[in-house]
């Protein structure tokens, strides 16, 4: 989802908070590209209206993002405040092509596949990111 310049700021600072939850618990740690496509996997979902209509809800589907896990470590602020500078650089100013083209789904290559997952297409792999 792109800004316009009319938007709600209350509903942009929302929505680019959302993003940056969702990156920063998936791939806080990862590479920029990696980061960058999880952010367009999360773009992706909202245009399909499939887990919302709004990024918050995409992000806060039922098990989609590991933003309700409460095993996190405490948020590094610095590391949290730079996601969100990333996701503004993404989303709003289009500094990062879309590296995941129309992905939908990702998962760490560490993780085994699930039945759930047989059928869907690789559309690339990007560090230790898988990407349907």
């Amino acid at each position: 989802m792109g800004f316009t310049k009319q938007m709600d700021i209350n509903n942009m600072e929302l929505d680019v908070a959302c993003y940056a939850t969702a990156v920063y618990h998936e791939v806080n740690t990862r590479s920029l590209e990696e980061k960058v496509g999880v952010i367009n996997v999360i773009r992706n979902r909202l245009h399909t209206g499939r887990w919302g209509y709004s990024v918050c809800s995409v992000v806060y589907a039922n098990n989609q993002f590991a933003v309700q896990d409460e095993s996190h470590n405490p948020v590094d602020e610095r590391a949290y405040l730079e996601t969100k500078l990333l996701v503004i650089d993404t989303i709003v100013y289009n500094k990062h092509a879309n590296p995941v083209a129309n992905a939908l789904y990702f998962h760490d290559d560490s993780i085994p596949p699930k039945k759930a997952w047989f059928g869907k297409r690789k559309k690339t792999h990007i560090g230790r990111m898988v990407f349907y």
